[in-house]
C-alpha cells in the first residue's frame, strides 16, 4: 500500500488548518497525485493529529481530480483510505460530499 503523509503539506506542524482550494491544488502537485491515481493499489493518506481542519475547499483542490479520474466516490474510497482523528475525518467526509455534489459537477 502506498502512503501519503500530509505532514509535509502542513509544514511539519506549522499549519493546523488546511484550507483554500489553491493550496489544495498546490498540495496535489507536490504529492504527485495525478501519477498516484494512475498507479494500481490502495493509498493510505495519513493526517497528523495536530491538523484540526481540512476545509472542503482544500479537500476539493487536493482530491476532486482523483474522484473524477476514478469515476466517483465509491472507487475513490476503495483507492484512498484516510488515517485521521475523528474530528478531521468528519471534515474529510464533508469534503468528499461536496466534491461529489452537483455543485462540484464532477460525476
Amino acid at each position: 500500500m502506498n502512503k501519503i503523509d500530509l505532514d509535509s503539506v502542513a509544514g511539519s506542524g506549522r499549519t493546523r488548518n488546511l484550507s483554500g482550494k489553491e493550496r489544495g491544488i498546490a498540495a496535489r502537485k507536490q504529492l504527485k497525485l495525478d501519477a498516484i491515481d494512475a498507479q494500481p493499489g490502495e493509498v493510505l493518506v495519513v493526517v497528523p493529529d495536530y491538523v484540526d481542519t481540512i476545509s472542503p475547499s482544500f479537500f476539493q483542490g487536493l482530491f476532486s481530480q482523483s474522484i473524477r479520474t476514478l469515476k466517483g466516490k465509491d472507487r475513490f474510497l476503495i483507492k484512498y483510505r484516510f488515517d485521521a482523528n475523528d474530528s478531521t475525518q468528519r471534515w474529510i467526509e464533508v469534503g468528499i460530499r461536496n466534491a461529489c455534489s452537483s455543485r462540484g459537477a464532477l460525476i
